[in-house]
């Protein structure tokens, strides 16, 4: 949250910001919570960044100097029953070229758990500030320099118990949600209930897992809810082959668009194979409860392997209302490098991905001998004027535009992180990529990205870095006559980093961003010069 929240955004609600700080020192004020180790860390910082392409349009590019002043502070409290954390950034922005963009912005991260009693059930709170892209089919890669940001608050409060002991372990948690956003995109309100538990290493006759979550979200007139349960209980044998009953439910229902997808419960016999000692594989058939037969009986498989404290893996199929389903979670630890691999598939609403296609306007494009149709590539603005004898017509070209979303969405997400730590030099890979299936309308949308980054130690005072990243992000990708949008983001920039004294750090960046799309509008490069100042107090 920012240091003083910002008079010009109406929309955010600056109540429930002062109930959460209040929340906060209320906890603090409490006198088991006083005897504390306090730490409080002021900054004051000036950015200078000049923009060859400020507006970042492909021709008669601005150029701009923006200055930000930003004032910062981060405290954290440590207790025996309260730990409590704030981070926050007051940053006024001017432009050189257009002081009418002159604005301030906030970002915010506070969080705090509350321990109600020795081993029992804890309070948490966490509030978050932060600025996003205002349009991600306009500038996924928004900033506060190129302007294409809108303010978006989360609040988070509820209780979690967690235990674990040689007879069971118990995850839980109750938490309330709310998301209020500057254009009014994305909000929601609502709670989400999780709940986890399986047998401990003292058991010697039943086994048993259990995972299960309730998410109500709700929006204006608008609700959806998502119910999943799935729980395995079997019995310890002397063998390495252990029986056990499967059962799997799940439901998405509510007012909002795609709540009525064909989920069904499931259940049935299946046998869990103890390889190794912390190797388990587990193999069900399961028999689905559905009176109209319009789905098949399964299988369903999972591998649970730790074979040292360094390394994870845990993987499963099964079969959901959409087809197909997978989850794997893949993480290994030697002294210098780390590796992770996730893929997990979501079931989510009231997100900031629905677009909603308008005409960008009339533009100049070549129009040849039976030709029906054009893209945005190779087109330009029709105030533009034309020479004689030139093969071109006016055309009247789509764009998105952000909607609010009132609808289930499938979200399907890989992610590979590997980082390389030597005595000096540090590598980064990371890669991601998202596939979003809209319920309603069936539309699919994918993100793709990827980054590497080298960071050198060039002495005990200074480092430079150099980060390489590839964006590529397309809109309704399976849409049989033109590919609506097709966004690529590719960027190469270089820091260097250097501490001035002992609570004085500065800082230098070069940057190059290419941007290709199929809309003329879209495509555009931009380098950026930044140096940067900061002192702590």
């Amino acid at each position: 949250m920012a240091i003083t929240v910002m008079a010009t955004v109406e929309k955010i609600n600056k109540i429930n910001i002062v109930k959460a700080l209040t929340l906060f020192i209320l906890f603090i004020s409490t006198p088991s919570s006083l005897a504390g180790e306090w730490t409080f860390v002021p900054s004051l910082g000036l950015t200078e960044t000049f923009t060859d392409n400020v507006e970042l349009t492909r021709r008669s590019q601005q150029s701009s100097l923006v200055s930000q002043l930003i004032l910062g502070i981060d405290t954290e409290f440590k207790s025996k029953k309260l730990l409590f954390s704030f981070s926050g950034t007051e940053t006024l922005a001017a432009f050189s070229h257009d002081s009418e963009l002159n604005d301030d912005f906030q970002t915010m991260q506070a969080n705090a758990l509350f321990m109600l009693w020795k081993q029992g059930p804890q309070l948490i709170i966490d509030s978050n500030i932060t600025n996003v892209s205002k349009n991600d089919t306009d500038n996924s890669l928004a900033d506060l320099v190129s302007g294409d940001t809108i303010q978006q608050i989360s609040h988070n409060a509820g209780f979690q118990y967690n235990t674990t002991n040689s007879d069971y372990t118990i995850t839980s948690s109750l938490i309330y949600n709310l998301v209020e956003t500057e254009d009014n995109i994305g909000e929601s309100q609502g709670y989400t209930a999780i709940f986890g538990s399986k047998n401990g290493s003292a058991a010697r006759q039943v086994f048993w897992q259990i995972d299960g979550q309730f998410i109500y979200l709700e929006n204006n007139t608008f609700t959806g809810e998502n119910y999943a349960i799935e729980s395995k209980v079997g019995i310890i044998t002397s063998y390495k082959l252990n029986p056990f009953i499967h059962f799997y439910n799940e439901e998405i229902k509510g007012t909002v668009a795609g709540t009525n997808p064909n989920s069904i419960p499931a259940w049935g016999p299946g046998i869990r194979y103890l390889a190794a000692k912390h190797f388990l594989i587990d193999l069900s058939y399961n028999y689905v409860q559905d009176d109209t037969n319009a789905s098949d009986d399964y299988i369903a498989a999972s591998i649970d392997w730790q074979p040292s404290q360094r390394t994870s893996l845990k993987a499963g199929y099964s079969k959901r209302f959409f087809g197909d389903s997978y989850d794997l979670d893949f993480t290994h630890r030697t002294r210098r490098l780390t590796n992770n691999v996730s893929y997990h598939e979501t079931i989510e609403v009231f997100d900031r991905n629905s677009f909603q296609e308008n005409d960008l306007g009339s533009y100049w494009c070549p129009i040849a001998d039976g030709q029906t149709s054009v893209t945005h590539e190779d087109c330009f603005a029709s105030s533009i004027p034309l020479a004689d004898g030139t093969n071109f017509g006016v055309v009247d070209l789509p764009s998105l535009t952000l909607i609010e979303n009132n609808e289930f969405s499938l979200n399907k997400r890989l992610n590979l992180l590997s980082i390389l730590a030597l005595s000096r030099t540090t590598f980064t890979f990371d890669l991601s990529g998202w596939e979003r299936t809209s319920l309603s309308t069936e539309i699919v949308d994918e993100y793709l990205s990827a980054s590497f980054d080298i960071t050198r130690r060039t002495s005990k005072k200074s480092d430079i870095g150099l980060s390489i990243s590839y964006n590529e992000n397309t809109f309704d990708k399976d849409n049989s006559n033109i590919v609506r949008q097709k966004d690529i983001y590719k960027t190469i920039s270089t820091t260097y980093n250097r501490e001035l004294a002992s609570s004085l750090n500065a800082f230098i960046t070069l940057q190059y961003l290419d941007r290709n799309s199929t809309r003329e509008d879209r495509i555009y490069t931009e380098a950026r010069a930044s140096i940067n100042i900061t002192k702590d107090f």
